[in-house]
């Protein structure tokens, strides 16, 4: 199918190469504003429009193609090793199935010199040279927006005049107005990103998101060598507008992360204070409270160490999400490991103590919603040490 693709592409360019003048070919930038359909619709979408009315051409081009049927696509994914690649359909196609999706488009025509659109078309049937066509995905600073934007950026004809930048703009700023209304998403991707997201970023590296490049591009001036300027974009329209209808703003909208964790929070207080009290055995829950942070300190500890994805590391989070928690849940269920264990917990409990007094000052912008969580394992924790003093006091009386 691939093979197919080059082929048709190739020919594609070739028909419009083959004639010396490209006036009336016009190139417009459209934007799939974010949507609730999946987890990745919910940041928009971008593609470029190759359109021909003298030789009744009109496609899309598209750098967001990817194939989940890729052995381990999730592992490789989460790794940063996913390769996207570029694709092309007819306009027709793309707005189908975007007025399937019940999606809003916006197409900005952009302002190209003539003398630049035969060098466009060579950068494009450059892009599809089999060789070229694939690349690997890079969630801000090369995806299926940026790529766009480069191009653009290198047949506006001269320099792009972007807006003077936000001082207050940081990567997961912009990442929280795309998930604001899902809060778990937005709970995970904090535990997943490092303080590298929390760095002040230019108007540039903003383009990461569509509709960020869909408003600064508009916004922005092209200055030429000449020194003189014009509008970047001729003309802007909503070419597919969305009813609204069916756009569920959560999945939980009552049970929100807060809420759960400290509700996860008040179970563990209880079991403590039964234990304490009643001297009842609470090991079976303490083991699993320790074995699900244990597995989830696994995901951020790949992220931190073996992830190529752009702000994973250095990330806060491990200090208290770590795979070295399955050490807690070991010990739960092995008693030949109480020595490891006490220290375990003893090394645990200062370790969260003071990562909870310093929450303020550390250099990341940490998710509210974990403080339950942390508090629950730094409960744990103390009380397992205690209970080990205890017993070697106990002992060292007898």
């Amino acid at each position: 199918m691939k093979r197919f693709l080059f082929f048709a592409l190739f020919l594609f360019f070739s028909s419009l190469m083959q004639s010396h003048a490209n006036n009336d070919l016009q190139v417009s930038l459209l934007t799939v504003m974010p949507r609730s359909k999946a987890v990745y619709t919910v940041y928009g979408h971008t593609a470029l429009r190759l359109y021909d009315p003298s030789r009744a051409v009109d496609a899309v081009l598209n750098w967001g193609t990817f194939d989940t049927d890729k052995p381990n696509f999730i592992y490789h994914f989460l790794l940063g090793e996913t390769d996207y690649f570029l694709s092309a359909t007819s306009i027709q196609h793309f707005m189908r199935v975007y007025e399937a999706d019940n999606a809003t488009v916006v197409e900005q025509v952009i302002n190209i010199p003539d003398s630049l659109k035969t060098s466009l078309l060579q950068m494009m049937e450059t892009n599809f040279q089999p060789e070229n066509i694939e690349y690997r995905y890079n969630i801000f600073f090369d995806n299926c927006t940026t790529r766009p934007r480069d191009m653009i950026e290198k047949i506006c004809g001269g320099t792009l005049i972007y807006p003077k930048p936000d001082e207050s703009v940081t990567i997961r700023k912009l990442v929280h107005g795309c998930t604001e209304q899902y809060p778990w998403m937005e709970f995970g991707i904090d535990l997943a990103i490092g303080s590298g997201a929390d760095s002040l970023i230019s108007r540039r590296t903003e383009m990461f998101l569509p509709e960020r490049l869909m408003n600064l591009i508009g916004q922005s001036p092209v200055k030429t060598p000449d020194g003189t300027e014009y509008p970047a974009v001729l003309s802007e329209k909503t070419v597919l507008q969305s009813t609204g209808a069916g756009n569920a703003k959560d999945v939980f909208p009552v049970a929100k992360p807060v809420a759960v964790n400290s509700f996860v929070f008040l179970i563990y207080l209880t079991l403590t204070l039964i234990a304490n009290d009643k001297r009842k055995s609470t090991r079976l829950p303490f083991a699993g409270l320790f074995l699900v942070a244990g597995l989830c300190g696994c995901i951020v500890a790949g992220l931190v160490f073996l992830s190529a994805h752009p702000c994973t590391s250095p990330n806060w989070n491990i200090v208290w999400l770590h795979p070295l928690h399955l050490i807690g849940f070991a010990g739960f269920l092995r008693k030949k490991l109480y020595p490891l264990f006490r220290w375990y917990h003893a090394v645990n409990f200062v370790l969260l103590s003071v990562f909870l007094l310093g929450w303020y000052w550390i250099p990341q912008e940490l998710n509210a919603a974990s403080i339950p969580l942390i508090g629950s394992l730094w409960l744990v924790s103390g009380y397992q040490y205690c209970f080990f003093l205890k017993r070697k006091n106990v002992k060292t009386k007898k």
